[in-house]
């Protein structure tokens, strides 16, 4: 029998063959993890919405002047001092509020007969604060009454100018009326069945005014305080008008 030659390197090329294989293989392998786990392009980043600002439908607008063209007298209407209580050396924190507004002419009567039943578990009188809100450095006293039986809230800021005590803001508004200050404006808020109602009030120079939140920055008149009184305040409360911009319907019992 005729036997052909042994091939020896053809033997050995196949594990050779099989290992280059197996190589291309296994990059092959780590290529595509790879691909897995790198960056990837998502498309197009998503378009950003600016913040929801207030827009004034009549950002130019401004109030009106009398006929005359006199400022209206209205907007800085003084209140009658309190000329039976003094200012101690202490300053208004070392006043009683109790005296203070029962001794103050400008508080009705109704709020007198309330301030009788202090102090009591039925005494409607707020522990008093003090805030600087007229910018020369001095604080302000802030009290506030609240008066059930006749569904008011009584909120007054008073002033010390030298020795005399003088209130530059007199609020009365529904029950549970409350505040805040941001930098020296007080802010009352009351919440009635129309919903929450919110009143900025600053310094003018004279009295805290409603300050009118459209009012730009230049010389645009404010709103006029509809809480400075031209006349003296009632002694009763069936007679006190409700907070202009104070919510909800008149809940009082009619004067007999």
């Amino acid at each position: 029998m005729r036997r052909f030659p042994h091939s020896g390197p053809a033997r050995r090329g196949r594990p050779v063959v099989l290992a280059a294989v197996a190589v291309v293989s296994a990059l092959a392998g780590a290529a595509g993890c790879a691909s897995e786990t790198g960056a990837r392009d998502g498309g197009p980043a998503p378009s950003l919405s600016p913040p929801v600002s207030s827009a004034p439908l009549w950002p130019d607008y401004a109030p009106p002047v009398p006929a005359d063209g006199e400022p209206d007298k209205h907007t800085s209407q003084r209140y009658l001092p309190v000329d039976d209580v003094t200012v101690p050396t202490g300053g208004l924190r070392k006043l009683s509020v109790r005296r203070l507004l029962t001794k103050d002419p400008n508080v009705p009567d109704f709020v007198r007969a309330a301030l009788a039943r202090c102090p009591g578990p039925t005494c409607g009188l707020r522990d008093p604060v003090y805030k600087d809100l007229t910018s020369d450095g001095l604080d302000e006293l802030v009290v506030a009454l609240d008066e059930p039986a006749s569904g008011l809230t009584l909120i007054q800021v008073y002033r010390a100018s030298g020795e005399t005590v003088r209130p530059v803001l007199i609020n009365f508004g529904p029950v549970g009326l409350t505040g805040e200050t941001f930098g020296t404006d007080l802010i009352l808020t009351s919440v009635g069945q129309t919903g929450r109602v919110t009143t900025r009030y600053r310094w003018n120079g004279e009295v805290m005014t409603v300050e009118n939140p459209w009012r730009r920055s230049d010389d645009t008149p404010q709103a006029a305080d509809p809480l400075a009184p031209e006349k003296p305040v009632p002694q009763d409360a069936s007679a006190v008008p409700r907070q202009r911009t104070g919510p909800g319907p008149d809940t009082r019992e009619p004067a007999p």
